[in-house]
C-alpha cells in the first residue's frame, strides 16, 4: 500500500477544491440539518449538482452511466466534501444503497433506477429496523406476500434516515411467513415507492428538534414484483455486503470532516482568551487538540487501509465493523474534547465570529451520541469483529 497521492489524484483534488470554492455550502437550499459524520445537510438540489457533474456514478461501469473511476477517486471526493461541510447527505446514502444494486439487481432494476440515482434525481432511503428487529434483523415481522402481479406487504418500520424527503426505501421484509422457515430463507428486499397506496411516513422529532429518523407504516402496500431486488427470500445472503457498504461508506468522510473541526478549533484556541490567557496557551486545550489529531489521523489510516482493500477487490469480513466501532468511538471523544475546549462559552449566542462554531459544536455533540447505534450497534460489531476476526467462540 503507497502512503502518498499520485500527480493524477492530486490534481482530481484539486479539480473538486476549485469546485467547491464555486459552490460554497450557503448556496445550497437543505431539507435537514447537518449530520456528525461529515455528511453535511440533507439538499436535494446539490445532489442534482453532483449529478450533472457525472460524480454520483464516478465508480459505476459505463453501461449504467458511470466512468468506471477507480474508488481511491470516490474517497478523495468524499474526504474533500466533508472537509468544505457541503450538504451531500442525500448523495452518501445513494451511494451506498446504488453499490446495492449494481451487486444484486435485476438488469430490469438496473435500467429503471440507476439513470435516476446517477443524476441526482431519485434519492433513496433504507427501510431495515423496526420496533422489535434492530441489531437481531432476523427478527423482522414486515410481511410481503405474493400475490398475482404483486407482494402485499404490510408491518412498520423505524429509524428509517430521511424517507420523509426520500423516493424509494430499499424494503427489507419476510417473504416466507412459515413460522417454521429458518430467518436466514424468508427474507427478501424489495423497492418501495413511497408514493404507493397504504405508505405513511411520520418524522420522529430528535432531541435537536429536527427532523431526520422516520417511521413508516404499511398497510395492505402493493408492491409491484418486479421491484423485487434480487432473489426472493435470499435478502440474507446480501445482507452483510448491505451493511458493509453503510458501515464503510457512512464512516468514511468522518476523519476528514474532523479534521477540518480541529483546524477551526486550533484558531479558536489562538484568538480567544480565557481568564486573561489564551487558550492556546492552555496546556489542557493543547493536549486535547493533538489527543483530537492523533486519533483522527489514525482513524484516517485504518479507513483508507479498509478502502484500498475494496479498490483492489480484497474480500472484506470483518473490516467495516471495525472502521464503524473506531470512527464511532473517534467522533464521540472528539466531540466531548471540542465541548470541554469551549467550556461553559459553548451556550455563548452566535453574534460573534465563532457563534457558528459554538452552534455546530453543540449540534454535533448530541448528534454523536447516537451514530454508535446507526447500522447496527457497536456491541454487535464487535461481535462481529471477535469471530470473524480473532475467531474466537461464538459462545
Amino acid at each position: 500500500m503507497e502512503f502518498g497521492f499520485t500527480a493524477e489524484q492530486e490534481a482530481w483534488r484539486r479539480e473538486i477544491q476549485d469546485f467547491l470554492k464555486d459552490n460554497p455550502p450557503e448556496k445550497f437550499p437543505t431539507q435537514s440539518g447537518e449530520d456528525s459524520w461529515g455528511h453535511g445537510a440533507f439538499s436535494k438540489e446539490f445532489v442534482r449538482l453532483l449529478g450533472q457533474k457525472g460524480w454520483i456514478p464516478l465508480t459505476w461501469p459505463k453501461k449504467y452511466g458511470g466512468a468506471e473511476r477507480p474508488n481511491t477517486d470516490l474517497m478523495i471526493l468524499f474526504e474533500e466534501l466533508a472537509w468544505a461541510r457541503v450538504p451531500w447527505a442525500a448523495g452518501a446514502i445513494c451511494w451506498s444503497m446504488a453499490n446495492t444494486i449494481l451487486d444484486m439487481g435485476s438488469e430490469e432494476l438496473k435500467q429503471e433506477f440507476l439513470p435516476g440515482v446517477g443524476r441526482g434525481e431519485t434519492i433513496l432511503w433504507l427501510a431495515m429496523s423496526e420496533p422489535d428487529a434492530g441489531s437481531d434483523l432476523l427478527a423482522l415481522r414486515t410481511t410481503a406476500i405474493e400475490q398475482d402481479d404483486c407482494f402485499l406487504v404490510n408491518g412498520q418500520k423505524v429509524w428509517s434516515s430521511l424517507a420523509h424527503i426520500s423516493d424509494y426505501g430499499f424494503l427489507f421484509c419476510r417473504t416466507n411467513v412459515d413460522p417454521k422457515a429458518p430467518s436466514w430463507n424468508a427474507i427478501s428486499i424489495l423497492m418501495l415507492d413511497k408514493k404507493l397506496p397504504g405508505v405513511t411516513v411520520q418524522p420522529m422529532v430528535s432531541m435537536l428538534g429536527d427532523y431526520f429518523h422516520t417511521e413508516v407504516f404499511l398497510d395492505n402496500v402493493r408492491v409491484p414484483k418486479r421491484h423485487l431486488l434480487g432473489k426472493k427470500n435470499e435478502a440474507v445472503i446480501h445482507l452483510n455486503k448491505t451493511l458493509e457498504f453503510d458501515r464503510f461508506w457512512a464512516r468514511f468522510p468522518k476523519p476528514r470532516f474532523c479534521q477540518r473541526i480541529t483546524h477551526d478549533l486550533v484558531q479558536y484556541a489562538k484568538e480567544t482568551r480565557r481568564d486573561g490567557t489564551l487558550l492556546s496557551q492552555d496546556p489542557g486545550v493543547r493536549s486535547k487538540l493533538v489527543e483530537s489529531a492523533i486519533e483522527i489521523e489514525a482513524c484516517r489510516q485504518v479507513l483508507w487501509s479498509i478502502g484500498w482493500k475494496i479498490d483492489k477487490k480484497i474480500p472484506l469480513t470483518y473490516e467495516a465493523s471495525a472502521a464503524k466501532v473506531l470512527a464511532d468511538d473517534m467522533g464521540l471523544r472528539f466531540f466531548d474534547r471540542g465541548m470541554q475546549i469551549l467550556g461553559p462559552y459553548a451556550y455563548m449566542g452566535e453574534a460573534d465570529k465563532w457563534g457558528a462554531l459554538r452552534k455546530n459544536l453543540r449540534r454535533w455533540f448530541l448528534w454523536t451520541a447516537g451514530d454508535s447505534l446507526a447500522g447496527g450497534t457497536s456491541e454487535i460489531a464487535r461481535n462481529t469483529m471477535a469471530t470473524t476476526g480473532l475467531k474466537l467462540p461464538r459462545k
